[in-house]
């Protein structure tokens, strides 16, 4: 499934670790059509955390395209 094809949107997103310069992979499922938030503040899993915030948006970015095609943590919003 394509990401113009779901009802979601998947948004990425990368915050700085307070008191270090390493940045962690966050990601939010919105509804598309009012995007009425469905699951927020997922972290990606990394005790090292990432060098730089392009890093860990990438990495939150795939942790949330497999989350959503499995399905965990997800309610599929009804039609």
């Amino acid at each position: 499934m394509t990401p113009n094809e779901r009802d979601v949107i998947l948004k990425p997103y990368a915050l700085l670790r307070r008191g270090q310069n390493r940045w962690d992979g966050w990601y939010d499922v919105l509804q598309k059509k009012d995007r009425r938030p469905i699951r927020t503040f997922v972290r990606v899993p990394s005790p090292e955390g990432f060098a730089n915030a392009d890093l860990a948006c990438q990495a939150a970015e795939i942790l949330a395209e497999w989350d959503f095609e499995r399905g965990y943590g997800l309610t599929r919003p009804k039609r």
